[in-house]
């Protein structure tokens, strides 16, 4: 008779151990294993998201650098050409200057060759009253 109660209490406890085992995997080892499997997952989705926006970002600061490069193109190009259009500015008023002071010396070289006209044909206009005055002086002296 020992060995009946025995048996029966090892079969309850073998049921009750059954019964716990279903309880316990449907009230605490379901719920955490899907908590989990949930974690784990929202792990890897992020890990995939930052792999994404170091992808995106490596991306964007290329384009940024390529955008930097053909800016840095363009105002050495409009830096070029200011400097040209200031050249030719530059030069085109020299030319005028040039030109300017080419006529203006020429209209001097006239004004002094009619001056010298002017003064040749007025000094022999009053040759004859030197002539007079020189050999009345050269009278005075001989």
């Amino acid at each position: 008779m020992t060995i009946i109660p025995t048996l029966w209490v090892m079969i309850l406890v073998f049921i009750v151990f059954i019964f716990l085992l279903y309880c316990l995997n449907r009230v605490l080892y379901k719920p955490l294993l899907g908590f989990m499997e949930a974690r784990e997952a929202s792990i890897k989705r992020d890990s995939d998201s930052i792999e994404n926006n170091t992808a995106e970002i490596k991306r964007i600061q290329e384009e940024a650098k390529n955008i930097l490069r053909e800016a840095k193109k363009e105002a050495a190009t409009i830096k070029s050409r200011a400097q040209e259009n200031a050249r030719l500015s530059a030069e085109a008023k020299i030319s005028q200057k040039k030109d300017e002071l080419n006529r203006k010396y020429i209209e001097f070289i006239e004004d002094l060759e009619n001056e010298k006209a002017h003064l040749r044909n007025s000094l022999l206009d009053k040759l004859p009253l030197f002539k007079e005055s020189l050999n009345a002086r050269l009278d005075k002296l001989f």
